[in-house]
């Protein structure tokens, strides 16, 4: 009789494939999902290589697919107002947890309330706090002379 192992995903038993001596998912539709989905977050913390090639295709489909959110969001009202929901939530245990936080926007969504003048700036390094994308850098600027 062949061994019986309980998968990873639903915990029911299965048989393994003698194709296959490490498998610990069985062969149901969702358990295979789960497994794919696993095998990719792994990857994508441990191979800077396919993390790097992910990020360059999602830039590449983002600027085939400009429109595709906004698009969406329109044909998608109850996901629109869910999601404002959801980020108003964030926002609110994001300020209780780092009080002084900056508030969360985009980089284009507003403008500075003081442009900054001509002159030699000191940039130091920020903590960002639980929010930030993996390539952003947040910095102080502080004046060290005029002109």
């Amino acid at each position: 009789m062949a061994e019986m192992r309980r998968c990873k995903h639903c915990h029911q038993p299965f048989c393994p494939r003698p194709q296959n001596r490490q498998q610990q998912y069985c062969a149901t539709p969702t358990c295979q999902q789960a497994r794919k989905r696993d095998w990719h977050q792994q990857k994508l913390r441990t191979d800077p290589d396919y993390r790097a090639n992910q990020h360059e295709a999602q830039r590449c489909w983002r600027e085939r697919n400009p429109d595709y959110w906004r698009e969406y969001r329109k044909r998608n009202p109850d996901y629109a107002r869910r999601n404002r929901e959801h980020q108003q939530e964030r926002n609110q245990r994001l300020r209780e947890q780092c009080p002084g936080l900056v508030p969360i926007a985009k980089m284009d969504a507003s403008t500075p309330k003081s442009p900054i003048s001509p002159g030699r700036y000191l940039l130091s390094r920020v903590d960002s706090g639980p929010i930030a994308k993996m390539d952003s850098l947040i910095v102080e600027i502080n004046i060290v002379s005029r002109g």
